[in-house]
C-alpha cells in the first residue's frame, strides 16, 4: 500500500491538549456565526415556500430573469437555470414568521356536468378549494351529510394536477345508474390542508332525467333549492407566486412567453415537521453507531467515537452557518454521509489501536495508541484527500443544486480527519488515565 508517511512517530497524544484549544475555538466560532446569523439558512423545505419551474419560448438570460423577478418583489429569490437552456426553477423562501393557521379551506367552485343528467349512466363532478394561508392537500365528498356519514362514505378526490398549492382543483365521476328518474341528489363536498384543518362544507344538487327529457334551468332552479352549481368571488382568492411570475414576465416580454411546468409548496407546518424528522434521522444515525462501535470495539472506544461525530457534527453546521450555506435536504443528506465517513475513518483507527493492544502488551497504552494512529495515518490522509478531489470537483461544476451537499461534505471530511487522530483515541487515553481498564499498562 502507497504510504506518504513512512515509519513516523508523532506523538499525537502529547497533542491532544492543543487539539482541545483548536476543536473549542472551532466550536466558539460556529457558536458565534449561529448567533450572528440567528440561526441556520434554511431553505423551502425547512422554512415553508415554492419551486417553480418555467419554460420560456425564446432567449432569455438569468440576468433578465433576475430582474423581472426582483422587480416583481422577489429579491430574494434562487434562480437557477436546468434542463434546456430556456428553463429556469426559480426558488422563493418564505422570509416571514408563519401565522397559525386553525381555518381549513373553502370550497370556492363546484359544478355537475351534465345537470339535469339527461339519461347519462356518470356524471362528472368538478370542484376547486382554496385555503388562504395553507396547502390544499384533499379535497372530499359524500352523498350523506358529513356529520352524520360513516368513514366508508367519505371519498377522496383526485386532484387534476400533481402539485400542490392553495387552489386545488378536482374532478370526479358519480354513477348515476339505479337512482329514480326526477329524484334531486345532494354531494356534500369540503376539503382539508395540509396543517389537518378541515374547511366548512358545502353542497351541490343535481337532478335526474331521461334522455331527451327537456328542463329548463328555471325550471331545476325551482326544484333544486339549494346551488345547483357554487361561483364564489375570485376577488378573494390570492394568485400564487407562479401566477404572479407569470404575469410580470408577459407584461415585458408579451403573452405566451412563458409557461410553468411546475409549482410546488412546502407549507409552514410540513416544514416544522422535517426541521423535527431531520434532527432525529441525524441523532438516531448516531445512536446506531455508537451501538455498533460499543459491540464491535469497547464502550469507551464507543463512546469516544460518538463525541467525535457530535465534534464534527457541530463544527460542520458552524462552518455551514459562517459560509452562510442553504440547508435543505440534501444538505441532511451530507450530514448523515458525514456520520458513515467520520465513524469509518475512527473504525481504522480504533481496530489498529485494538490489534496492537494484543501484540504490545508490555507497551503503555498511550504509546500503543501512539504507534496506532501513527501506522494509519498514510490511509487516512489517502482516503481523505481522494474524496476531497471528487467533492471539490462537484462543487466546481456540479451547479447551485449540488453544491451545499459537495461543500457540507468537504467540511466535514477535514473535520472528520481531523478527529479521527486528535479526539478519539485521546478521549480514550484520558479515560484511561482517569480510570484505568483491566491489562492495560499505562504508565
Amino acid at each position: 500500500m502507497l504510504r506518504i508517511f513512512k515509519d513516523t512517530h508523532i506523538d499525537f497524544v502529547g497533542a491532544r491538549r492543543k487539539a482541545y484549544i483548536i476543536s473549542g475555538t472551532l466550536l466558539l466560532i460556529g457558536i458565534i456565526s449561529l448567533i450572528a446569523h440567528h440561526g441556520l439558512n434554511y431553505g423551502i423545505d425547512f422554512t415553508g415556500g415554492s419551486l417553480i419551474q418555467f419554460h420560456f419560448n425564446k432567449s432569455i438570460n438569468t440576468e433578465e430573469v433576475r430582474s423581472v423577478v426582483a422587480d416583481a418583489g422577489y429579491g430574494n429569490a434562487v434562480i437557477q437555470r436546468f434542463g434546456k437552456s430556456n428553463d429556469y426553477a426559480i426558488k422563493i423562501i418564505n422570509k416571514t414568521k408563519a401565522v397559525e393557521d386553525t381555518t381549513g379551506p373553502e370550497i370556492v367552485e363546484a359544478y355537475v356536468e351534465p345537470n339535469p343528467t339527461n339519461g347519462e349512466s356518470h356524471i362528472i363532478v368538478h370542484v376547486r378549494a382554496y385555503d388562504k394561508k395553507s396547502i390544499v392537500s384533499n379535497i372530499q365528498y359524500s352523498l350523506i351529510p358529513f356529520n352524520k356519514a360513516k368513514e366508508e362514505d367519505i371519498i377522496s378526490v383526485q386532484p387534476s394536477d400533481m402539485y400542490d398549492s392553495e387552489l386545488e382543483d378536482g374532478v370526479f365521476s358519480l354513477r348515476t345508474l339505479g337512482m329514480k328518474q326526477g329524484e334531486v341528489k345532494t354531494i356534500y363536498l369540503r376539503a382539508i390542508d395540509s396543517n389537518g384543518n378541515t374547511g366548512t362544507s358545502d353542497s351541490i344538487q343535481f337532478k335526474i332525467s331521461a334522455t331527451g327529457q327537456k328542463t329548463s334551468i328555471a325550471n331545476i332552479r325551482s326544484e333544486i333549492k339549494k346551488n345547483i352549481n357554487i361561483t364564489k368571488s375570485n376577488n378573494e382568492i390570492k394568485k400564487s407566486d407562479g401566477e404572479i411570475l407569470k404575469a410580470a414576465f408577459e407584461k415585458k416580454y408579451g403573452a405566451g412567453i412563458v409557461r410553468i411546468d411546475r409549482e410546488d409548496m412546502v407549507g409552514p407546518k410540513i416544514s416544522k415537521e422535517l426541521q423535527f424528522k431531520a434532527v432525529w434521522v441525524v441523532l438516531l444515525g448516531i445512536l446506531m453507531m455508537l451501538i455498533y462501535v460499543s459491540f464491535r470495539f469497547s464502550f469507551r472506544f464507543g463512546v469516544a467515537a460518538i463525541i467525535a461525530l457530535f465534534h464534527d457534527i457541530l463544527i460542520t453546521v458552524g462552518l455551514i452557518s459562517m459560509f452562510n450555506i442553504e440547508v435543505n435536504t440534501e444538505t441532511i443528506a451530507a450530514l448523515l454521509t458525514l456520520i458513515g465517513y467520520s465513524i469509518n475513518d475512527s473504525i481504522v483507527v480504533s481496530d489498529r489501536i485494538r490489534e496492537n493492544i494484543k501484540k504490545l502488551r508490555k507497551e503503555n497504552f498511550v504509546t500503543i495508541v501512539n504507534k496506532g494512529i501513527n501506522e494509519t495515518l498514510s490511509r487516512t490522509i489517502i482516503t481523505s484527500f481522494t474524496t476531497f478531489i471528487v467533492l471539490f470537483v462537484l462543487s466546481l461544476i456540479g451547479g447551485p443544486v449540488i453544491r451545499g451537499f459537495s461543500n457540507t461534505l468537504i467540511f466535514g471530511v477535514i473535520i472528520g480527519t481531523y478527529s479521527s487522530i486528535f479526539v478519539v483515541a485521546p478521549i480514550v487515553v484520558e479515560w484511561e488515565l482517569a480510570k484505568p481498564s483491566r491489562n492495560l499498562k499505562i504508565k
